[in-house]
C-alpha cells in the first residue's frame, strides 16, 4: 500500500471518529477486543517504559456498579458545591455515567515512576510534576489509539475523564496493580441504532 493510501485510510478513520455515548446491547467479540488491545499496545510511552495497562470490563453488572460508584461520588460532591453552582455541576455530572450502556469498557491505567526527582539532592516539586505529566500525557496516546482502533472496526467510543472524579473508589472495584491509577474510562460498542 502506498504512503498516500495509508494516509488516506488514517485520515478517513480520524475524521469519521465521533464521541459515542449511547450503545446498542450487542456485545463485542473476543477478536474485536484483542484487536483494540493490539493497536493500543503500539503507543509510544514516556522513557520507553510500559508502566501502563489496559483493563477491559465486559461484565454488565460490574459496569453498572462502576456507574453507581461515579453517580454516588458526583451526588456527594454536588452537596459540597456552592448553591449558585450546584445545579450546573449536577447537570454536568450526569454525563459522567454515560458509559453505563456500553458492552465494553477499556480502562487505561498507569503508574508514575519517579526517576530524575530521585537523583536530585533536594525535593523539587516542579520535576515531580513534570514526571507525573509525562506519564499522564503518555497514557493519552494509548487512549487515542483505543478510539481509533474502535472506529476502524466500525465501533464507537468516548474518551471519558469525568468518571475519574471517583477514581479512588473505582480503583477498589477494579483489579489494579499496586501504585497504578485510572486515566480514563473509554466505553466502546456499536452505536445505538446499529444492528
Amino acid at each position: 500500500m502506498s504512503a498516500e493510501a495509508l494516509y488516506d485510510s488514517l485520515k478517513t478513520i480520524c475524521t469519521r471518529r465521533r464521541s459515542i455515548r449511547r450503545f446498542s446491547e450487542k456485545p463485542l467479540s473476543i477478536e474485536q477486543i484483542a484487536a483494540i488491545r493490539e493497536v493500543a499496545g503500539t503507543a509510544p510511552y514516556a522513557s520507553g517504559k510500559k508502566n501502563w495497562d489496559l483493563l477491559v470490563v465486559t461484565d454488565r453488572n460490574v459496569i453498572r456498579e462502576l456507574a453507581g460508584t461515579v453517580q454516588l461520588r458526583s451526588s456527594n460532591l454536588g452537596k459540597q458545591v456552592r448553591d449558585d453552582f450546584r445545579g450546573m455541576f449536577l447537570e454536568y455530572a450526569e454525563h459522567f455515567t454515560a458509559f453505563e450502556t456500553a458492552p465494553a469498557l477499556f480502562i487505561p491505567v498507569y503508574k508514575v515512576q519517579h526517576s530524575l526527582s530521585l537523583m536530585l539532592d533536594e525535593v523539587n516539586e516542579e520535576i515531580i510534576q513534570w514526571e507525573r505529566d509525562n506519564f499522564v500525557k503518555s497514557i493519552s496516546c494509548v487512549a487515542m489509539l483505543v478510539l481509533l482502533a474502535a472506529e476502524s472496526l466500525g465501533l464507537g467510543g468516548c474518551y471519558m475523564t469525568g468518571p475519574i472524579i471517583a477514581g479512588q473508589d473505582l480503583s477498589k472495584q477494579l483489579p489494579l496493580r499496586k501504585g497504578y491509577e485510572i486515566a480514563a474510562i473509554i466505553p466502546v460498542g456499536y452505536p445505538q441504532g446499529d444492528n
